[in-house]
């Protein structure tokens, strides 16, 4: 396989990226749009499942076009995603406010921290171990040359997505500061406390793939956990990735841990001073960052890009036969549909658990979550002891 010059190199990275930032803003718009649709369903709404506008314009003509389209079955899902086009284009159009007496700099930096952090962490998820593809030797100045399944294979990459996940607090915290308002620095504060106090156990229960697989590299430790593992493995891999999906939903401020942007009590929270995209900046972070959360929890605990999780497929794989080994491989596709259905376990619990009261909030984190990951962490130093 012919080796890429630094140019070479260069060019590949920055189509990884370009390839990481479609695969994002692909997904994010579509969760947006599942939501709607599934808590329609789930809570028998009335809205994107059967509603058609009587609206005039685009937006309504598209509206009732795709409620024709809803009589066939396969685009009967797609009915309602002109609203979905009205929200985009209502949040690039809109006026721009700015509050009189806020402190415009870190207003206007704070919306671009917490995006920017967001998406910065993908640059250590691997989709897919070794080649994702090759490019074909007619294309331009990289033909032959192959594409790795992650932008950087980086020796510490869970220290690099925890490190750079974090960054993404200070964005809400400054948000909530800069308004200069009552309720956006109450949600701030309250940001600042749940994420520091899901900071820790969401920390500990990923420590516990790091003693199983004895890496701190993405690539190596999804290998490992979906591969390596002997079957008393399972036990510490459900227990943690339980805990760490809990820790998760806090750390993304989702219900039913959304505290610091509680409707019924801070109006919006931290971002209730913004508009236009600076508000768009915050809800696309919110969303990315669930994207992360679930890319993790498919990487480590659910078997990654093998299609079995908990450890499942390395126990399983011996005994595949030969026209089933494809099933035994990894592939990029069965990681995406892990996180699809994260994304949508995300949403179902939305629709299903009432929010925390703040106090309870925190008694979950300090009171419960701390020890059980700490138990966890102990099994799964027993399990790599007697593994070895």
């Amino acid at each position: 396989m012919p080796i890429p010059t630094l140019t070479q190199s260069i060019v590949i990275t920055l189509i990884q990226c370009l390839l990481v930032v479609i695969f994002v803003f692909v997904v994010v718009p579509l969760t947006v749009f599942a939501e709607r649709k599934v808590l329609g369903y789930l809570q028998q709404r009335l809205g994107s499942t059967r509603v058609a506008s009587g609206h005039i314009g685009i937006t309504g003509w598209m509206n009732r076009g795709m409620w024709k389209w809803g009589r066939i079955p396969v685009l009967s899902y797609w009915r309602g995603i002109p609203g979905l086009v009205a929200d985009v284009l209502k949040l690039i159009l809109k006026e721009d406010v700015i509050p009189a007496k806020a402190d415009k700099f870190v207003f206007f930096i704070a919306p671009a921290l917490s995006m920017v952090a967001a998406v910065v962490v993908f640059a250590a998820v691997s989709f897919v171990p070794g080649v994702f593809f090759t490019f074909p030797t007619w294309f331009p100045f990289v033909g032959g040359l192959p594409v790795s399944g992650g932008i950087a294979d980086i020796n510490v990459g869970l220290l690099w997505i925890l490190g750079v996940a974090s960054v993404g607090v200070y964005g809400i915290v400054l948000a909530g500061w800069a308004s200069n308002s009552k309720y956006p620095l109450l949600g701030g504060l309250r940001s600042a406390a749940q994420m520091v106090s899901y900071e820790v156990p969401l920390a500990l229960s990923l420590l516990a793939p790091v003693v199983l697989s004895s890496s701190l590299n993405f690539a190596e430790m999804s290998k490992v956990m979906a591969t390596g593992l002997p079957f008393w493995g399972l036990v510490p891999q459900i227990i943690g990735f339980l805990l760490y999906l809990t820790c998760g939903f806090a750390e993304t401020n989702r219900l039913p841990f959304d505290m610091p942007e509680a409707e019924n009590e801070l109006v919006a929270g931290f971002h209730t001073e913004y508009s236009g995209m600076k508000f768009g900046f915050f809800y696309l972070a919110e969303y990315i960052n669930m994207t992360v959360v679930a890319a993790l929890a498919a990487g480590f605990f659910l078997g990654g890009p093998w299609l079995l999780p908990f450890g499942l497929q390395g126990l399983v794989n011996p005994y595949l036969p030969r026209f089933l080994s494809w099933f035994g491989e990894p592939h990029a596709i069965f990681f995406v549909v892990k996180i699809i259905f994260l994304l949508f376990t995300y949403i179902w619990v939305r629709g299903t658990i009432p929010r925390y009261r703040y106090d309870q909030v925190m008694s979950v984190a300090w009171k419960y979550l701390i020890p059980l990951t700490l138990f966890n962490l102990l099994l799964a130093a027993l399990v790599r002891c007697f593994a070895v």
